[in-house]
């Protein structure tokens, strides 16, 4: 049975999984170099390097899938951010140049007001990432330069016009419209910024500097997740007593033990629409999509195009999987409320979907990033021999049609998925202990989550294994 895979009891109530990492400030060498004050700086550098090849190339270079500002952002870029919330969270965050341009906005004018409670929810980011990811693929960004390049501006002048109004990264923390999924996949992440002693946070430190310095609205004492935690560790280096630990956890550790206080659906509506338009990007790229959506066209009676897609976009990126996730989850809390409550059933398991999504996404991308590495070379290449005049171009032209081979790319892909699979069979199976009365109705709780996980994966692997084409 599917729940027996998943037996371990992590996170159960009255234990601290934390307490039982490694602080990872305490590691020689390491520690000093996470302490010191410019690391951030360390890894910003090459990051506005980039941003200003991305937007120089973009406007000003040739418009076509060969320009560094197409291959860059989404053969390199995005897919790296994906794959660093395995390893260290959202740490991407800490070093964004849209933020930082913010900062530096901040430091020479500004109104400080405080942030406005309307914008204190998932609502916002979300709405503003579902219109981004349809205005990307419905209009093709990934293969236009100028488009790109506008995307970024875009996204630079809503923080710096953002921090010029309000205090610190209200940007970041409220609007970013990427900002949802990423504090979400950062739950999986094996670190964790955690207080070693909550009481002398709350009541032994007056000037409670972490506070006053973190960008974020964040204050270590209260903080139960890292999904709003970028990991500058500003906090650590500002903490007059040493207070505060970069520790170890096992991955989807915050998955499996965050209590969602808050009545919003906000977060579990965006974990549904993160499986639907994961699933439908992926769709997209499939050689047969064409022929696809001519048949959808001729059952609806609409013309494939703008109106189709947005269609096709709603229903099954949006509105399938909440519907789904919805009945799911209230099958899994059967008995738990004296009467139906698909709100508090929803908000309560959604967590244990994130892995699938945060998987799909990773085997998705692992298609640009190495099935189409050639193409970011060979583009890179003929771009330095342009702006330099070196004469590389014939070597450029070397190598476009030399991906990794495509049995490696799917075993990676596969995977990926397996691993998204692991973690939400594993996270379910706590959950469900959590609201369960015994071990025999947990696994009846965790069961129908578990069927549909099995169910998604064994799709995902099917639609990967379908002829894709190339976009650059």
């Amino acid at each position: 049975m599917l729940f027996l895979l998943v037996g371990r009891r992590e996170g159960d109530a009255g234990t601290d999984v934390r307490k039982d990492g490694r602080d990872l400030l305490r590691v020689p060498v390491l520690g000093a170099l996470l302490r010191w004050r410019h690391f951030n700086t360390l890894l910003l550098v090459p990051t506005l390097a980039f941003f200003a090849i991305v937007v120089g190339a973009g406007l000003f270079g040739e418009q076509n899938t060969s320009n560094p500002a197409v291959l860059l952002t989404w053969i390199l870029w995005w897919p790296a951010v994906i794959f660093t919330f395995f390893l260290v969270g959202r740490i991407w965050c800490a070093i964004c140049p849209f933020g930082y341009a913010g900062d530096l906005v901040q430091r020479i004018t500004t109104f400080g007001w405080k942030a406005p409670r309307l914008l204190k929810n998932m609502w916002w980011r979300l709405s503003l990432f579902l219109l981004l990811t349809w205005f990307t693929t419905l209009f093709a960004l990934d293969r236009s330069p100028r488009g790109t390049a506008w995307l970024a501006l875009t996204l630079t002048i809503g923080a710096v016009g953002l921090a010029v109004v309000y205090e610190k990264r209200m940007f970041c923390r409220y609007v970013c419209p990427l900002g949802g999924i990423f504090g979400l996949y950062s739950m999986t992440a094996p670190v964790a910024l955690s207080a070693k002693d909550q009481s002398v946070c709350r009541s032994g430190c007056r000037t409670k500097d972490c506070a006053a310095r973190c960008m974020w609205f964040q204050f270590p004492a209260y903080r139960d997740r890292g999904a709003e935690c970028n990991l500058c560790l500003d906090c650590v280096r500002a903490c007059p007593h040493d207070n505060l630990a970069l520790v170890t956890q096992p991955i989807g550790t915050e998955l499996s033990t965050y209590h969602s206080r808050r009545r919003s659906l906000d977060e579990a509506a965006t974990v549904a629409a993160i499986l639907g338009v994961a699933l439908l990007q992926t769709a997209v790229m499939i050689n047969a999509w064409d022929s696809w959506q001519a048949d959808l066209a001729a059952m609806l009676h609409v013309q494939p195009g703008p109106l189709l897609y947005t269609l096709i976009y709603v229903a099954f990126g949006v509105g399938l999987p909440l519907l789904v996730l919805s009945a799911l989850s209230l099958l899994s809390s059967r008995g738990e409320w004296a009467r139906p409550d698909i709100a508090a059933a929803l908000r309560t398991y959604a967590y244990a979907f994130v892995p699938l999504g945060l998987g799909l996404h990773a085997a998705h991308n692992f298609h640009h990033l190495f099935g189409e590495s050639g193409a970011l070379w060979t583009g890179l290449r003929s771009w330095i021999a342009t702006v330099t005049g070196r004469g590389l171009t014939a070597a450029a032209s070397a190598g476009a049609d030399a991906p990794i081979n495509s049995n490696l790319l799917f075993f990676l892909q596969w995977l990926a998925l397996a691993g998204g699979l692991y973690l939400a069979l594993r996270i379910s199976a706590h959950l469900a202990r959590r609201h369960a009365g015994g071990q025999a109705r947990a696994v009846r709780m965790a069961l129908p989550i578990q069927v549909f996980a099995l169910a998604y994966t064994v799709m995902n692997v099917l639609l990967l294994a379908a002829p894709m084409a190339h976009r650059h």
